[in-house]
């Protein structure tokens, strides 16, 4: 199985967002995704999304780069 990362590093709210949510709606139940985000508000706001929408949300931070993962249940 293989990890979907999606690197929006160069992003900032709203447009974070908006192209997290685009990509997961190719998801199935227990698939995952990875993106790569630099700043803590678009984590946040992602985190608070996803979390609504019902799935699993693991945040790491490596260096100045969060890893958020999100499993669709």
């Amino acid at each position: 199985m293989s990890v979907e990362i999606i690197d929006l590093t160069e992003e900032r709210c709203p447009m974070t967002l908006l192209l997290a949510k685009r990509a997961s709606r190719v998801l199935h139940i227990s698939q995952s995704l990875t993106f790569l985000v630099a700043d803590l508000i678009s984590v946040n706001d992602m985190k608070a999304y996803f979390l609504r929408q019902g799935m699993l949300v693991d945040v790491k931070q490596y260096a100045e780069i969060y890893h958020v993962t999100i499993i669709k249940e």
